[in-house]
């Protein structure tokens, strides 16, 4: 039994619209006995808000199967004591306070109280939240990102993402902040952990080099780089060796296909969060 590490954006949809052969993948994965989760950067939605976007595609998944970054956040803080004493400004959507909240998370936006800033995609960032995360960092505050990634596919093209939001934030305070997204392989072990399997079952599916693939790399699990989202293979052939997948396909139906076997399971280092 293999588990199915499946990144959304790019690799099951974009924008609103599923791509070819999706459906048919899940229910062929399912049928053989392995196990689907869907590991995302995008925090804009919450598990619930991901399930209801994926039923209406007409893909039927449980909500124990989704782990998009809003709930990683949300459960780097929970999983820790002193984690939970954080009080938290985010810069973010709907999804991510959703999930952020339910966690019971202290959430605040003001200045004298803030000890952590958190950011997201965020499609109403101004300039008011960026000094009010620029103030609290300097005096202080640690500074987390759900991801950093710079664009985002949509239907067409693609657009700014929660990674240009941070580089404003890093460009101003002079700080970088800990990722909890991909390529932090910290996503890829939350949902092995969580859905009872192991680095040598394990295989990551996404559509990225710089996240997807490295996360995999560094948590030591099989990579499929597919190529119906941002990257092509003119980024392939100039990729870094550390960056390289185990497998390429066009687009998810080819996964099928693939020869994938069990990899002797191993981690390059110990990851510290």
């Amino acid at each position: 039994m293999s588990l199915y590490i499946l990144d959304m954006d790019g690799v099951i949809y974009r924008g609103e619209k599923v791509l070819p052969g999706v459906r048919e993948v899940m229910t062929s994965l399912r049928q053989k006995g392995d196990k689907i989760s869907f590991l995302s950067n995008n925090s804009t939605l919450s598990r619930s808000g991901y399930q209801k976007k994926l039923a209406q595609m007409g893909i039927k998944v449980e909500r124990q199967e989704l782990f998009p970054s809003s709930y990683l956040a949300a459960h780097y803080f929970s999983q820790d004591k002193e984690r939970k004493k954080s009080r938290v400004f985010v810069i973010g959507e709907v999804g991510l306070l959703e999930e952020l909240k339910n966690a019971g998370v202290q959430l605040t936006s003001l200045l004298e109280e803030i000890n952590c800033v958190l950011v997201g995609m965020d499609r109403s960032f101004t300039f008011a939240k960026l000094n009010l995360a620029y103030q609290a960092i300097v005096r202080g505050a640690s500074f987390l990102a759900t991801n950093t990634d710079l664009t985002y596919p949509v239907e067409r093209g693609t657009i700014p993402a929660a990674g240009s939001i941070v580089k404003a934030i890093e460009a101003s305070t002079g700080k970088d902040p800990l990722v909890l997204g991909k390529p932090n392989p910290f996503g890829i072990e939350t949902v092995i952990e969580k859905r009872g399997s192991s680095l040598a079952e394990s295989i990551i599916v996404g559509d990225r080099l710089e996240t997807d693939i490295l996360a995999g790399k560094k948590a030591g699990v099989t990579t499929v780089l597919v190529l119906s989202g941002i990257t092509g293979r003119k980024e392939i052939k100039k990729a870094h060796s550390c960056l390289k997948p185990d497998y390429i396909i066009s687009w998810l139906p080819e996964l099928l296909s693939l020869p994938v076997a069990k990899r002797q399971a191993s981690r390059p280092s110990a990851t510290t969060y």
